[in-house]
């Protein structure tokens, strides 16, 4: 790389870390009025404008001037930005970083000019805001007002004092559904300080604030340093203590109401506010590729560690041999006296030989220890680069699908190797875009149910030994269970006897079978259940696994658990026969020796009873093709082990010990077999399979067959689909349709309405979806839809519309017409269209 390379690509990572604390910040300011956060943005605006103009990127040099002035204009105002001002800075930071060139090739032109345009009128409309004057107190909260409180009113009992409430008061109302203990530590909204009394309505509004918070026993210090309160009020005529702080280590994003958090002013010259933060002048930069080779150099030296143990071993077996010969010498006579004197001094050579060698063995662990302890550390990441992105996402998502949602996130400042970090990044994301889009309800819906009209979306992580629990809360509608079994019963995936046998959690665990959701519509965002059983592949790849809880009315918790570290891990080696095989030690809950008593029989399929559960049984042996299938035997060890929320009954040989030690990733034909998760090598060497505990559990209940993937076999080449792609835009229609050809599909296109009910009619092939513009003359989408859908000939095919409006209105209207998908043409380049059509068509 040349020296101008070099600065490029330094400028464009500059870039990038500036405009990430910016849009932190202008989302802050968007939230309410902050100095520091203003202070904060200017500082960057003006050391990026000058970096820019350095480089020479006149474009950016003159975007980022015009954001700094349109901060700038705000100064009066504490900084509080308008949404308007806030999408247009947003806006510009994202052109900002295109033309750094820190993108993907292949981004679209942007206008300059029109950004210019736009934050200069923004500048203007900030200025003529009216001068700001001092805020009178706060008045009470006059509760009855609230839009929800009627229908609090026909709930909840009278209650007498403002509080927190007894249990009793917060119970809820009899058949409402039954709430986890521990979800009073969801994030709680804050309210008015306790007052007098208060009239039923007001009494009902408090219930509801009160009742989804429920502290578990032992009080708020219960809760521990992950407890979290976000500030939530209805409109700005019913701000609710708008000075509640944030507990340490928690940090919320609102997209609408200003709030403070009030706090003593830091110290001249006190330290940085993060605990993970180090000065500039002490800190260099390392790439990750170089990262990686530290890490593999230093997992080999462990290995070399682990022989060198080995040659210690041998080395004083070797003194122990000379010193048993030397003794049978001496009974030799005169002529063995020689012989045991020289067989001494061999003996006390290797002894010496030995001493040395173990100093120098002590020592290299010693600082092997050290330097693999720092690699660790160096490959640790905070989640707070995970959660980066989500402030931002949830604000635009949130606003596209006419919702009012606020994001808290707690627990950013806990560590997990990067590459987990990295795995986490789609599973977490696809069920964060989950819960805005089908968990979270409308202003409306929410308030209809006696909900605060802003939902609450929440990310929690924290460190539960060498695991890393991350979960994602919503406040939202939650799951029917009920509903969930009349789905699978008619998507055929279980009888309506197996379904009504199901128990709540169970009925839950169907959303991760492959394609079952209760939708019947597909959206371009998300689907509950289409997808999750990517997303608990992904993570039991990790070694790690995702539960749900959820009620209905009250909302869902997706909790995913995974390694700390990819690299290094306790693992548990067993004997199997002559097979050494080792498990993660965290997947093993316990060891145990089998009692006749223990031994029985379920379904024809042997079982183990531990603690009082019957546990499905197998011994590993024949789980791996070693032996044949078995009941338990009295006496034999038995492992308890865990996952994909399962447990069952393992029999091996021995236990042989249990150690941390790296895991190397499995290459070539060995990766296609899903029950290994990887290797690590043993003293002498030899390496070790490591065995994925969730496919051997699910193995055990007979769910998953532990067998190698073949390959595909040929078949002779399907028919291609035919789709019908009508739009009034010659350009989107060409290019929709070279989008579906290009992935396989046969199309016929059409510029409105009538000319595509004439194409239907045609003869030849069949069409077998639509894919339709929403807005078109003569017909529209929604006509074009609903004359489809009342057609009984054409009731079932499948129609996407596919258009620039993505308000929750337009999508309602065009779901209400019958519409199989609704797509917004922005998303087209997330090739959206193409993951909803084949899905339609499966």
């Amino acid at each position: 790389m040349s020296p101008s390379e070099r600065l490029l690509k330094q400028f464009r990572d500059l870039v990038t870390v500036r405009l990430a604390r910016i849009n932190r910040s202008l989302m802050e300011l968007e939230a309410g009025g902050n100095l520091e956060a203003g202070q904060r943005v200017l500082r960057e605006l003006h050391g990026l404008k000058g970096e820019a103009r350095m480089m020479g990127f006149d474009d950016i040099n003159t975007l980022v001037h015009q954001m700094e002035e349109l901060v700038r204009c705000v100064e009066p105002y504490r900084y509080r930005l308008s949404s308007e001002s806030t999408d247009a800075l947003l806006t510009t930071a994202d052109a900002v970083l295109a033309l750094s060139g820190a993108l993907q090739a292949g981004e679209p032109a942007l206008a300059v000019d029109t950004l210019v345009a736009t934050l200069q009128s923004r500048l203007t409309a900030e200025a003529a805001r009216p001068p700001p004057a001092v805020a009178p107190p706060l008045a009470p909260v006059d509760e009855d007002d609230w839009p929800g409180t009627a229908v609090l009113a026909s709930r909840a009992p009278a209650v007498a004092q403002r509080g927190e409430g007894t249990p009793a008061a917060r119970a809820e109302p009899s058949g409402a559904p039954v709430v986890p203990s521990h979800w009073g530590t969801m994030a709680a909204r804050p309210e008015s300080p306790p007052g007098g009394g208060m009239s039923p309505a007001s009494a009902a509004s408090h219930l509801l604030m009160t009742a989804i918070r429920s502290e578990p026993p032992g009080g708020p210090s219960a809760m521990g340093s992950h407890g979290v309160t976000s500030a939530v009020a209805s409109s700005s005529a019913h701000l609710v203590n708008p000075a509640a702080g944030l507990l340490p280590g928690s940090r919320l994003i609102d997209s609408a109401r200003p709030r403070q958090t009030p706090g003593p002013a830091p110290k001249a010259g006190a330290g940085p506010a993060r605990s993970g933060e180090v000065r500039m002048d002490t800190a260099v930069r390392i790439g990750v590729a170089s990262l990686d080779m530290l890490t593999s150099a230093v997992t080999n030296l462990g290995q070399v560690a682990r022989r060198r143990e080995l040659a210690t071993a041998r080395r004083l077996a070797l003194v122990r041999e000379l010193s048993e010969l030397a003794r049978a010498a001496e009974d030799l006579g005169p002529a063995g006296v020689a012989l045991a004197e020289r067989l001494g001094r061999a003996k006390e050579l290797a002894a010496t030989l030995h001493r040395e060698a173990k100093l120098l063995a002590n020592a290299e662990l010693r600082d092997l220890g050290q330097v693999s302890e720092e690699v660790q550390t160096l490959r640790m990441l905070p989640l707070s680069v995970l959660f980066e992105p989500y402030p931002r996402m949830v604000r635009d998502l949130s606003r596209e699908l006419g919702k009012e949602v606020e994001l808290v996130v707690d627990g950013e400042d806990t560590r997990a190797d990067r590459a987990v970090v990295e795995a986490l990044r789609e599973p977490l994301m696809h069920l964060v875009r989950n819960a805005l889009d089908h968990g979270l309800e409308t202003r409306v819906d929410r308030v209809a149910a006696g909900k605060h009209p802003r939902g609450c979306l929440t990310l929690r992580a924290s460190r539960e030994g060498s695991r890393i629990m991350l979960r994602v809360e919503d406040d939202g509608a939650g799951m029917d269970p009920a509903l969930l079994r009349r789905v699978a019963v008619r998507r055929g995936v279980l009888d309506e006897a197996a379904a009504n046998a199901l128990s709540d959690s169970a009925a839950r665990e169907l959303i991760f079978l492959p394609g079952f959701s209760s939708r019947e519509v597909v959206t371009d965002l998300s689907g509950r259940g289409v997808g999750l059983d990517a997303v608990r592949a992904s993570l039991q790849a990790l070694g790690g696994d995702v539960g749900v809880e959820s009620a209905p009315g009250w909302g869902t918790i997706f909790t995913l658990r995974v390694p700390v570290s990819l690299t290094m891990a306790p693992l548990l080696f067993v004997q199997v026969g002559e097979e050494t095989l080792a498990l993660s030690a965290v997947h093993v809950s316990r060891a145990l020796k089998v009692e006749a008593s223990e031994v029985g029989e379920v379904a024809g399929r042997p079982t183990v009873r531990s603690e009082g559960r019957v546990l499905p049984f197998a011994s590993l042996a024949s789980l791996l093709g070693l032996g044949s299938e078995r009941p338990a035997r009295e006496g034999e060890l038995v492992l308890v082990v865990k996952g994909q929320g399962m447990e069952a009954a393992l029999a091996v040989d021995r236990v042989l010990e249990e150690r941390v030690q790296a895991i190397l990733p499995l290459k070539g034909i060995l990766a296609r077999f899903t029950h290994l998760t990887g290797a690590t090598s043993l003293a002498d060497g030899r390496l070790v399979m490591v065995l994925s505990a969730a496919t051997l559990a699910a193995g055990v209940h007979g769910t998953a067959p532990l067998k190698l993937a073949r390959p595909p076999v040929r078949v002779p080449e399907a028919r291609r689909r035919r789709v019908l792609v009508v739009d009034d835009s010659p350009l989107t229609r060409e290019l929709v349709a070279n989008l579906l050809e290009a992935v396989g599909y046969d199309t016929l296109r059409a510029p409105d309405g009538p000319g595509a009910l004439e194409l239907i009619g045609q003869a030849g092939p069949p069409v077998e979806l639509v894919v339709t513009d929403l807005e078109m003359p003569e017909m529209d989408g929604v006509e074009l839809t609903r004359r489809l859908k009342t057609d009984p000939t054409r009731a079932r095919l499948p129609v996407v519309i596919l258009t620039t409006r993505g308000g929750e209105a337009d999508r309602a209207r065009g779901l209400a017409a019958g519409a199989d998908g609704y797509i917004t043409k922005g998303d087209l380049v997330r090739q959206d269209l193409v993951d909803v059509v084949g899905r339609l068509l499966a």
